[in-house]
């Protein structure tokens, strides 16, 4: 296909924030030279995007964190639009809910108020042209890599995003049991990391008591608060962190370290989740109620393993 068609097959942004970027399932391999991860913040709901279009889910989609995402469709293509939902029409028409839908030449896509959860992904059939940047084309605003320019910056008004309209293929529908809810009480599972640096008082508090995610949350990290605070009886070194990393810094409030995490850390930390709460607690807003529960690593290694299966590749 020619570039002179591509570029006549966009979807144009005609309102964004800086919370709206292009994402795939993250940027591997430069973590020692600092370079975050990055990737969708609801890596389930992402993959579900591209999943029930019949693409590749490590194809380049649109990540609307707080909605008021306004674009426009130039030719005809299918859509899946599926995470965080609320006010959201096409062509003054209310969409259903999280699925698949057609688009024609000209159609205005709207994704407006939130009733639950803070990040919608949308993605079409075939995947957005992006150029990739270190292979990738996540979006790290913190690395200036990846987006649209291949500078780390945000969807703006006026920017086309190419795609191919290609032959319809049948779609599919997200199964009903993996339909999340973004506003009860979430329990996260988490596996203890085992090292001197909390004693056994320290986790048990950890473990039984309920947080709330603060407004200080962002791409880099989700902090909380608990009514007690957690101590460590051990120095502070700068370690490597991993991707839903827990943290207690002095405060003795909890760090959830997210997509653009620092490579290394000197809080202590006192456990991982496991790669589904992290995507539920991505969907957390401000005085959302969180807990967290033990659990072992081969559990954890299993659930991971489930979705790859289900995706064909989950990071």
């Amino acid at each position: 296909m020619s570039s002179q068609k591509l570029r006549l097959w966009m979807i144009r942004i005609k309102q964004a924030s800086p919370m709206h970027t292009v994402q795939d399932l993250g940027r591997f391999g430069f973590a020692s030279q600092g370079v975050a991860q990055a990737g969708p913040m609801d890596s389930i709901a992402a993959c579900w995007a591209n999943c029930i279009l019949n693409n590749s889910v490590n194809h380049p989609l649109i990540e609307i964190g707080g909605g008021g995402l306004v674009a426009q469709f130039t030719m005809p293509v299918n859509f899946a639009i599926t995470g965080a939902w609320g006010d959201f029409t096409l062509d003054g028409q209310p969409l259903i809910g999280p699925g698949c839908y057609p688009a024609n030449a000209g159609s205005v896509l709207k994704t407006g108020w939130l009733s639950s959860g803070f990040f919608t992904y949308l993605a079409v059939e075939g995947g957005f042209h992006v150029e990739p940047v270190l292979g990738s084309v996540a979006t790290s605003q913190r690395d200036s890599l990846g987006g649209t320019r291949g500078a780390g910056k945000a969807l703006t008004s006026g920017d086309e995003l190419p795609y191919e309209a290609g032959r319809p293929r049948p779609l599919k529908l997200i199964p009903r049991r993996y339909l999340e809810s973004y506003i009860t009480p979430l329990v996260c599972d988490v596996i203890i990391r085992k090292s001197d640096n909390f004693d056994s008082v320290a986790t048990d508090l950890f473990l039984n008591q309920n947080y709330t995610v603060t407004k200080e949350q962002s791409r880099l990290g989700y902090r909380l608060d608990g009514q007690s605070s957690i101590n460590s009886n051990r120095p502070r070194y700068s370690v490597p962190v991993p991707l839903g990393g827990v943290q207690i810094p002095p405060s003795g409030q909890p760090i959830v370290l997210m997509r653009d995490h620092q490579s290394l850390g000197g809080y202590p930390m006192i456990g991982t989740l496991t790669r589904k709460s992290l995507s539920l607690l991505a969907q957390r807003t401000p005085g959302k109620v969180v807990s967290f529960r033990p659990v072992s690593r081969d559990k954890a290694r299993t659930e991971f393993l489930m979705y790859q299966k289900l995706f064909g590749d989950f990071r």
